[in-house]
């Protein structure tokens, strides 16, 4: 690996954190995004991050024995780019959907929730599962929102979704609260 090639590392490393991060959080709030499109856009992510992967060949190296390591670090490589590509594929997307849903008004959904962590072991994975339209959501919840859930004795639960309509099927959550 030459340091030419190491030049633009750390700032592409820090841009594609701040978009898989962004881009996620947006998604979390936008339910029954459909599967064929987040596919489709990974597939096309990944031909691209392949294309560019063996074109850049940044692992390298002459001596046949060390070959097929440098084509496997390739090709993680290639995965990983092909997923901070469908990030930013993703991102525009999402920003169409929430601007699209703004349009419809707001409905109250309440659905039962399915799964929820009670043991805080780790304090930053604060997700649920609820099903919405016959389908299971996983989505992340506020950590005061885990810790009303625990506090509640019943033994269904339920949480009370403030959502939109918007194009492809889709919905975002504008507000949500258990009961």
């Amino acid at each position: 690996m030459s340091d030419k090639k190491l030049k633009y590392t750390l700032p592409f490393i820090i841009l594609a954190l701040i978009l898989i991060f962004v881009s996620r959080n947006m998604s979390n709030h936008i339910l029954l995004f459909p599967f064929w499109l987040n596919a489709l856009l990974y597939f096309f992510s990944l031909v691209i991050a392949f294309y560019y992967t063996k074109r850049w060949n940044i692992f390298t190296n002459d001596t046949e024995e060390n070959k097929k390591s440098a084509a496997f670090f390739n090709g993680i490589l290639a995965v990983l780019l092909a997923f901070v590509l469908l990030c930013a594929f993703r991102l525009p997307i999402n920003i169409l959907i929430k601007q699209q849903s703004v349009k419809n008004e707001r409905i109250t959904q309440t659905c039962p929730i399915t799964f929820y962590s009670l043991g805080l072991k780790n304090k930053q994975k604060k997700h649920i599962t609820f099903s919405f339209q016959q389908k299971s959501i996983r989505m992340k919840v506020k950590p005061t929102v885990m810790t009303k859930i625990k506090m509640l004795q019943t033994p269904q639960k339920f949480i009370q979704l403030q959502v939109r309509k918007s194009i492809l099927g889709t919905y975002v959550v504008e507000d949500y609260e258990v009961r």
